[in-house]
């Protein structure tokens, strides 16, 4: 992809409309550079950072001065680097959902009880967003599963878990529901969770849980993944079923 893109927020849309005018194009562009550094692109120069995100190379230079200046980023030569000061972004995101003191004791304990990774995501427009993780030592990773990764919500055993729930006024623009998505929904209901065989990764497949808030809306799922000839979808272990389910259940009332 040729340059960074971005999905209009609430409110607003592409022609242009009345509600452009409550949007801040500077901070927005802001916000460009900062999601251009990735698990893919570390490191960035100038001319990098103008392709990917699609800004005029001067634009992009400002922005990049005025976040070196508040700690966000670092130059070593001629490349750029996010901090660690960027964490502060998220301080009031992970205090507010009380991610260490409540959530994660949730995680680990059930992690432990049915020996295996757990992990709990929010719905994020399209994708579902990871914000907690606990594991297993000795157990089965994806190294490409960490806190902030965002998977499809169309094609991944957390995503169905949430799409199963969401109304049709409230339905996420971007997701086409299909025929075979349709199908998918209805094995959720039937199931009480979602399973997927070989979803992103062949031989890897997954279980999630929906996670309610405590007005009865779906907030994210928790869910945790293994090779595909580990459990049979039809024959999954009560028990494990059981711990998952009551997962979801205390990390949503804690929400």
């Amino acid at each position: 992809m040729s340059s960074f893109e971005t999905t209009p927020g609430p409110g607003s849309d592409e022609s242009g409309s009345t509600a452009e005018t409550e949007i801040s194009l500077t901070f927005r562009k802001g916000l460009q550079v900062m999601m251009a550094f990735d698990g893919d692109d570390r490191q960035l120069t100038l001319a990098e950072i103008a392709r990917k995100t699609g800004l005029n190379r001067s634009v992009a230079r400002r922005l990049v001065r005025t976040l070196l200046h508040m700690g966000i980023l670092r130059e070593t030569g001629q490349r750029f680097e996010m901090t660690v000061g960027v964490l502060r972004l998220a301080r009031g995101f992970t205090d507010g959902h009380r991610i260490a003191q409540i959530i994660q004791p949730i995680l680990r304990r059930t992690s432990e009880s049915i020996s295996e990774n757990v992990s709990f995501a929010l719905r994020d427009g399209v994708d579902a967003t990871y914000v907690a993780h606990a594991q297993v030592k000795g157990s089965f990773t994806l190294n490409r599963v960490a806190i902030g990764t965002h998977v499809p919500l169309a094609s991944t055993a957390a995503g169905h878990a949430i799409l199963a729930h969401v109304g049709p006024d409230d339905w996420p623009d971007g997701v086409d529901r299909t025929p075979a998505l349709d199908e998918t929904i209805q094995q959720v209901h039937r199931r009480g969770f979602a399973y997927l065989a070989d979803g992103l990764i062949d031989g890897v497949s997954s279980v999630a849980f929906p996670v309610f808030r405590a007005n009865g809306l779906i907030e994210g799922a928790v869910s945790i993944l293994f090779p595909t000839d580990r459990f049979d979808p039809a024959a999954m272990p009560a028990s494990l079923i059981a711990e998952l389910r009551q997962c979801a259940v205390d990390i949503g009332t804690s929400l």
